[in-house]
C-alpha cells in the first residue's frame, strides 16, 4: 500500500471475453483496445508506486 500518496491504484482493465472478438482481424479489435489500456494502466501504477515511495 502507498504511504505518502493520496492517489489510489485504478482498477485493472478487464480482459474481453473471447466471444467479444469477431476473429476478422479488425484494426479496432477489442483485444487491441484492451492491450493499449493495459499498457497505460501498468504505466500509471508504476508512476503511482514510485510517487508513493518518496
Amino acid at each position: 500500500m502507498m504511504k505518502s500518496s493520496n492517489k489510489k491504484i485504478p482498477p485493472k482493465p478487464k480482459k474481453p471475453d473471447d466471444s467479444e472478438c469477431c476473429n476478422r482481424g479488425c484494426e479496432n479489435c477489442v483485444f487491441v483496445y484492451y492491450e493499449r489500456a493495459l499498457k497505460k494502466w501498468e504505466q500509471k501504477v508504476k508512476r503511482l508506486k514510485l510517487k508513493g515511495s518518496d
